[in-house]
Formats: structure tokens, C-alpha cells, sequence
């Protein structure tokens, strides 16, 4: 009888695709890792923190609406900084989708981008499950690409910080950058 059993393909089939995920974050890892010991091996250029968020807000929009999530944008003029785009892009998606991936149905993403004197941030904050306290100085060994985005981030002078939603529940993180100080900068 060369007929297989329906349930074992279906088991195979889901196997496969575990070993596909976790090939794809290794790879990924390993990937952003090169381009970090490499220093990204780009100049650095003035990058506009509002308009990388919104580039990435566009892509993530189907997936959001896919999750049952709101994906909501403030996003100030002006908010400058000193590095590559491609690092930054690589900053914003990975905390929005993050944001987005453990959310609830219903729930929302904020997306702000903001500058106060020598500083601009992008600010994401989701009203997901949260993280408890304990496990918040955590957050960025256990997630590949929560570690990514900081070791991104500190690698133009910036930093990532987590902690809780201020308005409720849910997560809220923090990438902060020193502000490029050209007169005139875009």
C-alpha cells in the first residue's frame, strides 16, 4: 500500500516549515552580525527618521490589517540623523513588526517619531500582552532580532530601551539617536 497517512504528511509539512523559520532567523542573524562587524560597510548620510517609519508603516500596513491591528503614525518633520538608511529601515521594521506580531486582534500599534534638543526617537508602542517587569532587562537576549535592532542602533550612537505601555497594557520601545546638528539638514 503506498497510500501515506494524511496526518503524518500534515506533520511532516509543519516540521518542514519550523526547520524553513528557523533556518531564515539563523541566516538572518548571521547576516546582520557580518554587516555590524563590517560597520555596514556604507557611509553614513543624514537619514530622515519620519520618512524611513512611514516607508515602513506602508509595507507593514497589509500585515496589520491581516492581524486585526491599528497601525497609527505621528511622525515629526525634521527629525534627522547620521547613519545608513538600510540600518535604520532594518531598526524601524523589526520593532514595528515585532510590535505588530504580538499584538492582539483589535489591538494598536503607535508609531511616533519625535525630536527634543540633541535627540530624535521613533517610539513604538503596542497594546499586546506586555512584558513583565522581571523579564524586561531580558528582551533583548531572547529576541534575535530585538538584539539586532539594539546592537543597529549602538552602532550609530543610539540605544534601544523597553518598558511598559504608559497608557496601559502592552509593550513600549524606545530607539533613540543623537539629532544631526547641520544647519539646513533635511
Amino acid at each position: 500500500n503506498d497510500s501515506v497517512d494524511m496526518s503524518t504528511v500534515r506533520e511532516f509539512v509543519a516540521d518542514i516549515g519550523e526547520e524553513a523559520e528557523r533556518l531564515t532567523r539563523i541566516s538572518e542573524h548571521l547576516l546582520a552580525l557580518t554587516r555590524l562587524d563590517a560597520g555596514a560597510g556604507r557611509a553614513p548620510e543624514p537619514v530622515e527618521l519620519g520618512r524611513v517609519a512611514d516607508k515602513v508603516a506602508h509595507l507593514l500596513t497589509p500585515v496589520a490589517q491581516r492581524a486585526n491591528v491599528e497601525l497609527k503614525c505621528s511622525l515629526e518633520p525634521a527629525c534627522a540623523l547620521l547613519a545608513t538608511e538600510d540600518d535604520i529601515y532594518q531598526v524601524a521594521f523589526n520593532l514595528m513588526e515585532n510590535a505588530i506580531k504580538y499584538n492582539m486582534p483589535g489591538g494598536r500599534v503607535d508609531v511616533a517619531v519625535q525630536r527634543w534638543e540633541d535627540k530624535v526617537a521613533l517610539i513604538v508602542t503596542d497594546t499586546g500582552l506586555g512584558i513583565p517587569r522581571e523579564d524586561l532587562p531580558k528582551i533583548f537576549d531572547r529576541f534575535y532580532r530585538l538584539s539586532i535592532a539594539r546592537d543597529t542602533a549602538r552602532l550609530h550612537g543610539g540605544d534601544i530601551t523597553a518598558g511598559p505601555n504608559p497608557a496601559g497594557r502592552g509593550t513600549r520601545f524606545e530607539a533613540e539617536f543623537p539629532a544631526l546638528r547641520e544647519e539646513g539638514a533635511v
